[in-house]
Parts: structure tokens; C-alpha cells; sequence
């Protein structure tokens, strides 16, 4: 089941990130990656919901329902310490853009990659189960 978790969750870093959020929500590929990110990389499934497409959230279920029977884990993940170092549009068009994120999580350095879609002219991650 553990496996299964970690499987899950790295699944979700691989695929894609939008996202941002500071009293006014910004709509850039950066802004939504690094929201999308750090509820990601916190186990903070609501903003998750916020900040993925509508096909992306069964994906966002399928994470937390996984999670529900781990609450230790769970509470490890909310506490986690995220810091961003950089995030780089690195493909755009009108309706699609990929980025990568640079943080440290935990003190720990890692480079995560995400793909966007606009829907409802709001960016967007998506996200792709293995």
C-alpha cells in the first residue's frame, strides 16, 4: 500500500504543475505551476482541485483516496518545507505551456516538470496516472 502511495504521489510530481495563489489569483503558467506544486508537494488536495483540469482531478482523487488510510504520512506531507528556486516556461502557445520547477523540499534539491493546458482561459495542470 505504501508503494502504491509513492507511486502515486511521484507519479503526479512527474507528470505536470500549475498554479498560484497570493490574495489575487494569477494567471500565469509560472504563478499556477508553483501553486499547483506546493499544494502538491503538501498534500493540500483542495488547491489541487483548484489548480488542475477537469480530467486531471480523477487524478487528485485517486491520490487522496490513497491517502486516507496513511494519516501519519499524510501529516508528514502537510508539513513538508518547500522552497522555490526557480520556475521556467520552457514551451508556450495559447493553449498549452510546460514548465519546470527547481525547489528545495525539506532542504533536499529537486527539479520537477509540468504541462499546462488553458481551460476556461485559466492555465491549468494536467495530470496523467501511470
Amino acid at each position: 500500500m505504501k508503494r502504491r502511495i509513492w507511486i502515486l504521489l511521484l507519479a503526479g510530481v512527474c507528470m505536470l504543475g500549475l498554479s498560484c495563489q497570493n490574495n489575487k489569483k494569477k494567471n500565469t503558467p509560472e504563478a499556477v505551476t508553483e501553486s499547483f506544486a506546493k499544494a502538491f508537494y503538501t498534500a493540500d488536495f483542495p488547491h489541487m482541485y483548484e489548480y488542475t483540469t477537469k480530467k486531471s482531478q480523477a487524478a487528485v482523487k485517486t491520490m487522496q483516496n490513497a491517502m486516507k488510510d496513511q494519516q501519519e504520512k499524510l501529516e508528514e506531507l502537510k508539513n513538508n518545507k518547500v522552497v522555490f528556486v526557480s520556475t521556467t516556461v520552457n514551451n508556450l502557445t495559447d493553449s498549452t505551456a510546460s514548465c519546470t520547477t527547481k525547489v528545495t523540499l525539506n532542504d533536499v534539491p529537486r527539479e520537477d516538470h509540468w504541462d499546462l493546458l488553458k481551460e476556461n482561459d485559466e492555465w491549468k495542470v494536467t495530470l496523467v496516472l501511470p
